[in-house]
């Protein structure tokens, strides 16, 4: 009687350290980010062929002609991990929508390849990197 009380409590015990552990630290809205990547490309990107320039500002994105400054696309972002951005966008000159995903090659650059199949960069210039 008393091997069959041991081994049910060391069951038991097994049992309550499974449920202690997790894969993450886990909040009411799920798995904690250890970092915010989106802060990896706020802010003002150009164009290296230097027709335009794009914002990056809290999952919203938009282009603008560096001349004129007339908006030129408008569409939101995601990073679908660490180093990889899927921007959803819309031409307001054309009225087409299109997927672009745009790889984080370090702080100052972005490679970017559209749906269609167009390759190009995003820069940024001096002390907006980091």
């Amino acid at each position: 009687m008393k091997r069959i009380s041991l081994a049910f409590s060391a069951a038991t015990m097994a049992v309550a350290l499974a449920a202690c552990q997790s894969s993450g630290p886990i909040h009411d809205n799920g798995p904690v980010q250890a970092s915010r990547p989106t802060d990896a490309v706020q802010g003002q990107w150009f164009d290296t062929s230097g027709v335009a320039f794009s914002n990056f500002n809290g999952g919203v994105f938009e282009t603008r002609a560096n001349d004129t400054k007339e908006k030129l696309a408008e569409g939101s972002y995601r990073f679908a991990s660490a180093s990889l951005i899927e921007i959803n966008l819309r031409s307001l000159a054309r009225g087409t929508q299109s997927k672009v995903n745009c790889a984080l090659v370090n702080p100052g650059q972005l490679n970017c390849t559209s749906s269609s199949g167009q390759q190009f960069s995003l820069t940024r210039r001096g002390s907006q990197t980091g």
